[in-house]
């Protein structure tokens, strides 16, 4: 039997964060599960976000405040500039898509602006504790771009060897 395709991906840390960076991401994270993921509907979850999105302008106009509110508790990590870009984008984009009458409401409960931040966040923050600010920036910005996947870090890893030995190889 295969797997199912909307099968959640849990991320468990494999590093030890410091204190003030684990205290951020727990309250950034329950606070998306609240805004994207309180109910299961059909095969999506459904969150505060989609119930704002009910209310035609209004809504949209609260939840991008929602959204800036979450934006500013990831910036106490001390975020560089383009991972809060790349966060921003995927706000902006939430918004705008949410400005669509109908279809907007579809497309905002696919798209997960704020899951999407919060993945990028927590590899971030992860790789910021194992190897540093630069190396953590790249990996973060990769999963943003979706090159690269959370659930499995040691394939990862091997992806990044293997591109080590064809550069030796050159």
């Amino acid at each position: 039997m295969t797997d199912l395709i909307w099968k959640k991906k849990v991320i468990v840390p494999e590093v030890e964060l410091p204190e003030r960076d684990r205290l951020v991401l727990d309250r950034y994270n329950r606070r998306v599960k609240r805004f994207d993921e309180v109910v299961k509907v059909c095969c999506c979850w459904v969150g505060y976000d989609l119930l704002l999105e009910l209310i035609p302008i209004f809504g949209k106009v609260i939840s991008l405040i929602f959204a800036l509110s979450l934006f500013r508790l990831a910036c106490q990590c001390g975020l560089p500039r383009s991972i809060k870009r790349r966060m921003l984008y995927h706000i902006s984009i939430d918004f705008l898509l949410g400005l669509i009458p109908i279809l907007g409401i579809l497309l905002n409960m696919l798209y997960r602006a704020h899951s999407k931040n919060a993945r990028i966040l927590s590899r971030f923050l992860q790789e910021r504790a194992r190897q540093g600010e630069t190396k953590a920036e790249e990996s973060a910005l990769k999963v943003a771009r979706g090159h690269e996947s959370l659930s499995d870090p040691t394939s990862v890893l091997m992806e990044r060897d293997r591109r080590q030995q064809n550069t030796k190889e050159k």
